[in-house]
């Protein structure tokens, strides 16, 4: 029962533990100068042990379930005056399971977007595309802000 509950503790500990990390740039041509966007994702994968582990001879149950989120920071600066901040997040960008124990080092979660990467690049681009309204928004309010 102790190593039960020190396995779940572990696990807990590791829940959200970052595992990729994935950056663009963007340039956007504005009125009111160019505006330059650097965005930085990160991965978290999230585990969830399921299921028992069995007595000898008989088969196991147990599991670990995992997904995997993308959290962005946007950093954009419009001409020389303003700079803008921005956290995007998509949640459940991929998940899967794998039989036995989840792991208890941050090191073996990276195994697990490992084959995904290219998962993570196409969300942080659409998360890029969607934040382009935003961003222009943002630099239009600045501009306008600055004349009145």
């Amino acid at each position: 029962m102790i190593k039960r509950a020190f396995v779940c503790a572990v696990l807990a500990a590791c829940a959200a533990s970052p595992a990729l990390a994935l950056e663009h740039e963007v340039v956007i041509d504005h009125a009111g100068g160019p505006i330059a966007a650097d965005y930085r994702g990160a991965v978290t994968i999230e585990t969830k042990q399921v299921g028992t582990a069995s007595a000898a001879g008989r088969p196991s149950t147990l599991r670990c379930q995992w997904t995997a989120s993308l959290n962005v920071e946007r950093v954009a600066k419009v001409g020389a005056g303003l700079q803008s901040l921005r956290t995007l997040t998509t949640d459940d960008v991929t998940g899967g399971s794998k039989p036995g124990w989840c792991p208890t080092k941050p090191q073996a979660l990276d195994k697990f977007v490992d084959a995904r990467d290219a998962r993570f690049k196409a969300a942080l681009l659409a998360l890029v595309d969607q934040d382009r309204a935003t961003l222009l928004a943002e630099a239009d309010n600045a501009k306008a802000m600055i004349r009145g």
